[in-house]
């Protein structure tokens, strides 16, 4: 079965986190510390000096984790411009 996955890029410049995801019933047992360990040491190894997450403000959980694994938030302002309407 699936438990995790996680998508990152490089552009040349820095890396990013895309997604993250862990299944509920894996979570808490080291799986996304895991991911991510992997994906830094992955972008370090092609040479990018910083790697950057988005997340929403209103999602606790997950900013938890990333503190907890050494990220902290910038002083930034994302910018967004939807291309296609959202479907509800």
């Amino acid at each position: 079965h699936l438990i995790a996955t996680v998508m990152a890029g490089y552009e040349g410049h820095r890396g990013w986190v895309n997604y993250l995801a862990v299944a509920p019933h894996a979570r808490k047992r080291g799986v996304g510390r895991a991911l991510m360990g992997r994906v830094e040491h992955s972008l370090l190894n092609l040479g990018c000096p910083k790697v950057n997450i988005q997340v929403r403000s209103s999602n606790a959980d997950v900013l938890a984790f990333y503190r907890a694994i050494g990220y902290a938030q910038e002083e930034m302002v994302s910018l967004g411009k939807r291309l296609v309407r959202d479907v509800i």
